[in-house]
């Protein structure tokens, strides 16, 4: 596994990366050719342009006369990280706090929600904000909370900066957008990401999934063009039916958090 991809860096940054780890310094025109010759992305030159100049200003590139080349303190932080987590695997008994990857199992979705929930609120409670990032395929639903849920996040949304990265821009993804950002949550559809369902709480990393049929679920149902066509018994069976269980990873680390956020920027 590229080092990049296993960071969940945009599917065109982490290509960047991978080719400038074969190859450099490559100019734009260059890197260009590579993408869409032998990666075969649909990408405009302009679009590998402003890839280029996010990496640059996040310093996981250089760019030097000849053309740009991946920076060697970025390398050395990857490294560094790399080795801390192979560390705390290996001590993985003997750890009670969550400092390594540890998994989850949930019965069904509605598990996980509330789980993810009063994660949010024991975070804020005891670090006074919060800091969170979804990297997501489809824009998530917030009527799977209930009134009550709704409420008691409500209560607790100034003190959280919220961002939802959709991969996929639907009709209804902008519909369910509109509610979120009616709550204060900055929503990007069509994002460029390759995570699926990855949340980012402040330093605490989660990846969340479930089976293959109830991802084709989630897909037809927001695939509709006309909202009044979208189906809530489909999301409600998704989230109780014990069919579609959810299994979740959680990593807390700061400086894997921090590399994640700079790569989805």
């Amino acid at each position: 596994m590229e080092p990049a991809s296993f960071l969940g860096a945009s599917s065109t940054k982490s290509s960047i990366i991978e080719i400038l780890s074969k190859k450099w310094p490559l100019n734009a025109k260059k890197i260009y050719r590579e993408l869409t010759k032998n990666y075969h992305l649909s990408i405009t030159y302009q679009a590998i342009h402003k890839a280029l100049k996010e990496l640059t200003g996040n310093k996981i590139l250089e760019k030097e006369k000849e053309g740009y080349l991946i920076n060697k303190e970025w390398v050395a932080k990857l490294g560094d990280f790399s080795e801390k987590l192979t560390a705390e695997l290996e001590n993985f008994k003997q750890k009670r706090e969550i400092k390594m990857i540890q998994k989850i199992n949930f019965n069904n979705h509605r598990g996980f929600i509330k789980f993810h929930r009063e994660l949010m609120e024991e975070i804020v409670r005891k670090e006074k904000k919060l800091n969170m990032v979804f990297l997501y395929r489809h824009v998530p639903s917030p009527n799977v909370m209930s009134n009550e849920e709704l409420e008691r996040m409500r209560k607790i949304m100034p003190k959280i900066n919220w961002t939802i990265l959709s991969k996929n821009d639907t009709p209804v993804g902008r519909w369910l957008a509109k509610q979120w950002k009616r709550m204060g949550v900055k929503v990007k559809l069509g994002a460029d990401i390759s995570a699926d369902r990855m949340m980012i709480l402040n330093d605490y990393i989660m990846n969340v999934y479930t089976s293959k049929k109830a991802i084709k679920l989630w897909d037809k149902n927001y695939s509709v063009k006309n909202i009044k066509d979208f189906d809530t018994t489909i999301v409600s069976k998704a989230i109780l039916d014990p069919d579609y269980k959810t299994v979740m990873t959680i990593l807390k680390d700061k400086e894997i958090s921090s590399l994640l956020r700079s790569l989805n920027n």
